[in-house]
């Protein structure tokens, strides 16, 4: 394949490429547009979540409940105060409440001695060695010192909007849907560059072996018989 046919054969690759790499540029600059901060708050739905019965708020090691019900709480949000949800499987109503999530071994050693009494080994095993952890975790103990509270959660800021910015982010998208004739992001409409340099080097390949095959058959002559069977 000549480097002019090999331009033309991947130049639609080249310009798939490039609009990528402006989108990815745009949407950076749209995520990283500055907030603003309301002048009234607006309500929009509930939290819920795990705080200490009243009799142990009063306790002189509530400090220690404390520190270990901070390690692991997880607030919920919803739109009604209720916290109903319809169940997809059984097809019921039911009550979300709060989790506490089990914490990795990095975040139970910066505990107390005393809130790490309020921990148990979990006996599920995961393995998160691409973030660093290990692959022991552990699971909070308290249940009966526990209440659910409810907040209202309110909007305090909204994001920044440029018209200019999400007008190029639109005329990019659609020129590079219209590059790649369909989704560019799934599909063979835009290849990698080993996987090019790949293919390049099959089609030289096959090229050359067309070439030793057509010199053998002419080594193999030895009659016009064999010339008219070529």
């Amino acid at each position: 394949m000549t480097q002019k046919k090999r331009n033309k054969y991947f130049f639609k690759e080249k310009e798939i490429y490039r609009l990528k790499a402006k989108d990815a540029e745009l949407n950076d600059a749209i995520r990283n547009q500055g907030w603003i901060e309301l002048e009234k708050p607006v309500h929009n739905g509930y939290y819920a979540e795990w705080v200490l019965r009243e009799d142990i708020s009063r306790r002189d090691d509530v400090a220690v409940f404390q520190e270990a019900l901070d390690a692991c709480k997880e607030k919920i949000w919803s739109r009604n105060p209720e916290f109903k949800y319809k169940n997809r499987k059984t097809k019921k109503w039911e009550v979300a409440k709060p989790k506490l999530k089990t914490i990795h071994k990095e975040q139970y050693e910066k505990l107390s001695l005393s809130a790490r009494k309020l921990f148990v080994e979990s006996t599920k095993t995961a393995k998160y060695w691409r973030y660093g952890y290990t692959d022991k975790e552990y699971r909070c103990t308290l249940s009966y010192e526990l209440v659910v509270y409810i907040t209202k959660a309110y909007i305090t800021h909204r994001r920044e909007h440029d018209n200019v910015l999400y007008q190029m982010d639109a005329e990019n998208e659609k020129m590079l849907y219209q590059a790649a004739n369909g989704h560019p992001w799934t599909g063979g409409s835009s290849y990698p560059k080993w996987w090019r340099k790949h293919e390049l080097k099959k089609e030289k390949l096959k090229e050359e072996r067309k070439v030793i095959d057509v010199v053998k058959g002419y080594k193999g002559i030895k009659s016009k018989k064999d010339l008219l069977d070529l």
